[in-house]
């Protein structure tokens, strides 16, 4: 199947009131690291929406749509939940899939659908997208011993503010600081050694090359001093076949410290990967994703 994902490689081409003296200066006395761990506790979280946009000499455009919720336990993020869409018609793939071959076009297909991963401490839950329809009739998930955040997770947010160690890798490489905003630089081989957030998005680690990619990122904060959205770009040929295209991601993040319950499917609608249709490989990325190198 690697050789058909490679083949397609050109297919998938709030404001916040101000509040009470009383909590401004409560969120003076704090600092953005001791912020975000008070939010640690069993059962909380915060929700987030992320939009990437692909951006070339011809224009920009945006390529896909994430929604999705972290839930927090008492050392950090415990499990997600996130749905992502891919910008991509139908009638588009259709067109395409006329010079495809049979098994290409149902892999096109599948980038059309919505693809949803519930991940569970270090295990990935994947449902639809590129490899729902491969899965058995009576199945509707497929379990990944090894927690990445699914084949769009690379065309989404790879940096998270809610993770201690990442924010502190930005804030120390920040170049503009202000009270609720911080804006710098940081590679790709900085956020594999600090972020386990990145490490799942991009599924390998990143070669010498790709670790040198440089990623762009400005923050701005609460006034409680919670991640309130998040932009980051990078060449895309860092991890895509999409020369000259610089991709951008902004993140919102919404109801910090509101319930959340992130839970593993039912055990009997889960599929293991090798129950998927025979020649299907679930670690070769779909085209618009695929690693270079």
């Amino acid at each position: 199947m690697k050789r058909y994902i490679a083949g397609l490689a050109c297919a998938a081409t709030a404001v916040l009131g101000v509040p009470a003296l009383a909590s401004t200066a409560h969120a003076q006395a704090a600092d953005p690291i001791s912020a975000l761990k008070k939010q640690f506790k069993n059962g909380r979280g915060v929700t987030y929406v992320d939009t990437t946009k692909g951006r070339a000499s011809y224009g920009s455009a945006v390529v896909a749509q994430r929604k999705g919720v972290l839930q927090f336990g008492a050392s950090g993020i415990g499990a997600s939940d996130q749905t992502t869409k891919l910008r991509i018609k139908a009638s588009d793939i259709a067109a395409i899939s006329e010079q495809a071959s049979e098994e290409e076009a149902k892999l096109l297909a599948g980038l059309a659908k919505p693809e949803r991963v519930i991940r569970v401490k270090n295990t990935s839950y994947i449902s639809g997208g590129i490899f729902g329809q491969f899965l058995p009739e009576d199945k509707t998930w497929m379990k990944l011993p090894v927690g990445n955040l699914g084949n769009t997770g690379r065309l989404s947010q790879l940096v998270n503010p809610a993770e201690p160690a990442t924010l502190k890798a930005l804030l120390a490489r920040a170049t503009v600081k202000r009270p609720t905003a911080y804006s710098g630089k940081i590679t790709f081989g900085e956020l594999y050694k600090v972020s386990p957030w990145f490490r799942a998005g991009i599924f390998v680690p990143p070669t010498a090359k790709q670790s040198k990619t440089v990623v762009q990122w400005k923050l701005v904060l609460g006034s409680d001093l919670l991640a309130r959205s998040l932009t980051t770009s990078y060449p895309a040929s860092a991890l895509s076949t999409a020369p000259g295209m610089t991709i951008s991601v902004e993140t919102r993040y919404t109801g910090w410290g509101s319930k959340v319950t992130v839970k593993a499917p039912p055990a009997d609608q889960v599929a293991k990967p090798e129950d998927l249709e025979e020649g299907v490989d679930v670690n070769a990325p779909i085209p618009l994703l695929s690693g270079g190198s």
